[in-house]
């Protein structure tokens, strides 16, 4: 039996941004491994950790939002 470990952290704004924004470009990069890699393992593994970081960001975001509001998912260069 394996232990599950946690761990708490403490974000402010723009580092939450910066968090959510690295795990958006992270599922897009998983997505086109998984649809455009010839090897079955690699596809696999890809979609298998999409849904993985998929997860990680619904839960993070959810709890952005409710703290930061919904600009927190803006992830546009210009000012806000």
């Amino acid at each position: 039996m394996s232990t599950i470990r946690e761990m708490k952290i403490s974000l402010l704004d723009w580092e939450a941004r910066i968090v959510l924004e690295s795990l958006t470009k992270e599922l897009q990069r998983l997505k086109n491994i998984n649809e455009t890699s010839e090897d079955e393992d690699e596809a696999a593994e890809a979609g298998n950790d999409y849904l993985e970081v998929a997860s990680l960001k619904e839960r993070l975001e959810s709890e952005a939002v409710t703290i930061y509001g919904e600009q927190i998912k803006n992830f546009s260069q210009e000012e806000i």
